[in-house]
């Protein structure tokens, strides 16, 4: 699945009208220059870049792209399940739109000084009782990217909040056990940054603050389909070739398996005598059959 950076939009503000005299030219440009300066210094330090909110992914196809405008469809928590079957341990995908609200001060794209060219995102993880490691780093940067936010402009990019790596962590510290009967859960705080240049600096928004549920299996409970409440959690889950019809909890299409959304797996037992899991589940192609009674939440392996 590929994300696609939503396309920036741009206010247009009028300019004011230039003084009249030589006098007043030099000592409006003056006065202009240190109120230019302290209010570009609060805008700096404050809203000139800006993380806005938490956007909805729009499908298309088999790309997903993140909306370059404000919409009604946020949320200022999450839930990630990192207790799949498949041993997938996946990530927590963000969608966040980004604002340029400096005001422009005139020219082409090319010449505009309150162009901010953003560059990449700053993440720092913060969990009661969790330790962080260089494989699992409390803070780390996301990839880097160019996107051009002219004044006034927005842009939507999808962030990886929690990584692979994380999940895999911090599964170890909840360390669930088979006997368990409910989700264990570990509340993440993330606090994020959006990085880029304006001239020949760099310029960060205020923190952007987020949570995460993080748990094991929480997403694999409250099954409301009566056929499917025996596969609440713990009771694992069902063979891919008892079932039929569409799976009522396939997740969300632009975000990853155990993210948010209630997910329904399945296992089988591929070729060489596996047991594997899918999630979200689907009918497999070329695999030996299996009973539901042989597959349990965790036992799975990847292929």
């Amino acid at each position: 699945m590929t994300f696609t950076v939503g396309a920036a939009m741009t206010k247009h503000r009028k300019q004011s009208k230039p003084p009249t005299t030589m006098v007043g030219l030099a000592l409006t440009g003056i006065a202009l220059t240190f109120m230019s300066c302290d209010s570009w210094k609060a805008k700096d330090a404050f809203t000139a870049l800006q993380i806005v909110q938490v956007q909805t992914m729009t499908a298309n196809g088999t790309s997903c792209t993140v909306p370059a405008t404000a919409s009604e469809s946020t949320k200022s928590s999450g839930t990630l399940d990192v207790y799949l079957p498949d041993n997938s341990f996946p990530p927590y995908v963000l969608p966040l739109l980004v604002a340029n609200n400096l005001d422009s001060v005139g020219g082409s794209k090319a010449t505009e000084m309150n162009n901010i060219t953003l560059t990449h995102f700053s993440v720092t993880l913060s969990a009661p009782g969790m330790s962080w490691t260089d494989s699992c780093p409390a803070t780390f940067d996301s990839e880097p990217f160019t996107i051009l936010l002219t004044p006034g402009a927005m842009a939507g990019y999808a962030v990886n909040l929690i990584k692979q790596q994380h999940s895999i962590c911090l599964a170890a510290a909840l360390d669930p056990q088979p006997s368990d009967q409910y989700p264990r859960y570990k509340v993440v705080t993330a606090s994020v940054k959006a990085v880029g240049r304006h001239g020949g600096t760099t310029i960060e928004s205020a923190p952007f603050v987020f949570t995460v549920d993080v748990c094991t299996g929480c997403l694999q409970d409250d099954y409301a389909d009566p056929s499917l409440l025996r596969y609440n959690y713990n009771a694992g889950y069902p063979a891919c070739n008892a079932l039929s019809g569409t799976n009522p909890y396939p997740g969300d299409a632009c975000l990853p398996p155990g993210q948010d959304f209630p997910i329904l797996c399945c296992g089988y037992v591929d070729n060489a005598g596996k047991q594997r899991a899918i999630c979200p589940a689907v009918i497999p192609t070329s695999t030996k059959t299996t009973t539901d009674t042989s597959t349990s939440t965790g036992t799975a392996t990847n292929p």
